[in-house]
């Protein structure tokens, strides 16, 4: 089953440019799936249909879900939920606030991969796409198979078998509840069913993730920092998505100050996200909802290409450490060294080759270190920076 994550700032278009991929999709003979994780849930806007917590089929080979985190919680939180409120009722808290202080940030995005397991392994899907929450949910969501594997491998059943030891003795020093074996065969199951999740969203010949942005400089930023994450963390992100970009044939003198200001703005875009491409969607004359709009507009978009495509695989860079040096390793296939010219701006990390620009936002890692050394062999520059902060 082939995945496409759509995310970015909250309020760029990712619903409607989600729900036009799947209806494209659908109609080109893909068997769809789409489901939004954003608790402001806005999918069934986009396609103007009733949508809940079980799958709708809107047209043929196309089907919507928007989770609902509370009939999750039963099937998967139930007994850890309750522990924990036991817990903080016995802090003092008033019971309706240790009933929400037991549901951790990010529940949303947790239950999101619980299901797309399950989209995945019933065969019934040839695509899911996914409707992600703003960027920093989708770390978060993305992030949570690995970070729980570090915890169940180094500390869980260490923890497990002390807590069932010394439970009689210091529940009552401590006068707190302990984890009974339930709530961690519970943990241990919710686990299981997140365990190689990582993997999956990992391979670039399975899972995509997509940025949107619109043309302007503080969300251009944000998904410059999202794609920096994402690559770090080793998820590939395939195309990113210009939206609302003003047509160029506007006549109004306001509005062609605005198309003059974005066309700057994409510029920058094109040096941030290079070699990525970059998909524009135009500003529509009317509000995209429903099948049939949504058709069109993914027509205008796509035009005769399948938008489940695979449209580029290469990560923009690669970090590693080795003998106390940082090495960032960026793709620059038919570069030549006496063309390839670096510096860094803040944060920033800037190349040139020839006459095109690359933008590319440190990681925090790296933030402050000095450019030791650097060289260009076979397609591959290889930078190396301090191990030492200045």
């Amino acid at each position: 089953m082939r995945i496409i994550l759509y995310t970015g700032k909250g309020g760029v278009g990712k619903t409607t440019i989600s729900a036009m991929t799947a209806v494209r999709a659908a109609e080109l003979g893909h068997r769809t799936v789409v489901i939004s994780t954003d608790s402001a849930h806005s999918l069934a806007d986009a396609l103007d249909r009733p949508l809940g917590h079980d799958l709708v089929k809107i047209a043929p080979r196309l089907w919507a879900q928007e989770l609902d985190v509370n009939r999750e919680l039963q099937v998967n939180w139930d007994k850890i939920h309750a522990y924990l409120t036991e817990f903080l009722k016995r802090q003092g808290f008033e019971d309706v606030i240790a009933e929400e202080m037991a549901l951790f940030p990010g529940m949303e995005e947790l239950f999101s991969l619980l299901k797309l397991r399950e989209f995945a392994e019933s065969g019934d899907y040839d695509l899911a796409i996914i409707d992600c929450a703003p960027t920093g949910s989708t770390m978060r969501m993305l992030s949570f198979p690995e970070v729980a594997g570090w915890y169940m491998e180094k500390f869980f059943h260490i923890e497990r078998k002390l807590v069932k030891a010394f439970k009689p003795v210091a529940e009552r020093i401590m006068k707190v509840p302990l984890p009974t074996e339930d709530v961690y065969d519970n943990v241990e199951r919710l686990y299981l069913r997140l365990k190689g999740m990582k993997d999956l969203l990992s391979d670039a010949g399975k899972a995509s993730i997509r940025l949107v942005f619109n043309p302007e400089r503080m969300v251009i930023k944000e998904s410059q920092r999202a794609l920096t994450y994402l690559s770090l963390y080793g998820f590939s992100v395939d195309c990113v998505f210009a939206n609302r970009v003003l047509p160029k044939d506007l006549q109004d003198p306001y509005m062609a100050g605005w198309r003059d200001i974005q066309t700057e703005h994409m510029k920058t875009a094109d040096a941030c996200f290079s070699p990525l491409p970059i998909l524009q969607v135009p500003l529509f004359p009317r509000e995209i909802g429903g099948v049939e709009l949504l058709g069109d507009a993914a027509l205008e978009v796509f035009g005769n290409e399948d938008p489940a495509s695979i449209y580029h695989t290469e990560k923009p860079f690669e970090v590693s450490k080795k003998n106390g040096e940082y090495r960032m390793t960026i793709h620059l296939p038919f570069a030549v060294k006496e063309n390839v010219e670096l510096w860094v701006k803040g944060d920033d990390l800037i190349l040139r080759v020839n006459n095109v620009k690359r933008s590319i936002q440190l990681p925090r890692a790296l933030v402050g270190l000095e450019v030791k050394r650097a060289k260009l062999e076979q397609g591959r520059f290889l930078i190396i920076f301090e191990g030492r902060k200045k």
